[in-house]
């Protein structure tokens, strides 16, 4: 499965903020929606990511948010908690709670639905933890400079994630303190 990932131009235009954009928990109803999304983004298999959508909706430590803009689904983002399984090799990525993924359809993007969606996933976890991880591919500059913009600082390239490739670049471990007092 390849992404494929936002032709992305610095300082491009934002469009406007989408009237009656409401960022809020996924429904099951949503799941095809969802679903159809990731197969759109990254070729992924319609029926496992319903899976994968329902499963999140069941699990108390992932949140599954989508972007409605009356009525239509324009984006997606999730977040939670991971533990490496106990037979991790050295360098694998530490536990705890993560952003996993953001998509945001073609018509809807540059108009602030991302950022609020991960300004949505970090409220979240801040009344669980006091940091956040994620990772991106290297030459995901849009996602890079979106978590940037949050406070997001490169922790280490050295790590592996499992089930993460990182096809034509390296992984980039990043993380954010949550707690402005620590």
């Amino acid at each position: 499965m390849t992404s494929r990932w936002v032709a992305y131009q610095p300082g491009s235009p934002r469009g406007p903020w989408p009237d009656g954009l409401v960022i809020r928990e996924a429904l099951l109803a949503d799941c095809p929606g969802i679903a159809q999304m990731s197969h759109e983004r990254d070729d992924a298999d319609v029926d496992a990511e319903r899976g994968r959508c329902n499963r999140d909706l069941r699990d108390p430590d992932r949140l599954l948010l989508v972007a409605d803009v009356g009525g239509e689904l324009a984006g997606f983002a999730r977040a939670g908690r991971w533990e490496p399984p106990r037979d991790s090799p050295e360098g694998t990525a530490p536990a705890g709670w993560y952003l996993f993924g953001i998509v945001v359809r073609d018509g809807w993007r540059r108009r602030g639905i991302g950022i609020e969606l991960t300004r949505q996933r970090l409220a979240w976890i801040r009344d669980r933890a006091e940091a956040a991880y994620y990772f991106a591919n290297a030459g995901n500059v849009a996602s890079i400079d979106l978590h940037g913009k949050l406070g997001f600082a490169e922790v280490t390239r050295d790590f592996t994630f499992p089930g993460a490739s990182f096809e034509g670049g390296a992984g980039i471990l990043f993380r954010v303190n949550l707690r402005a007092s620590d």
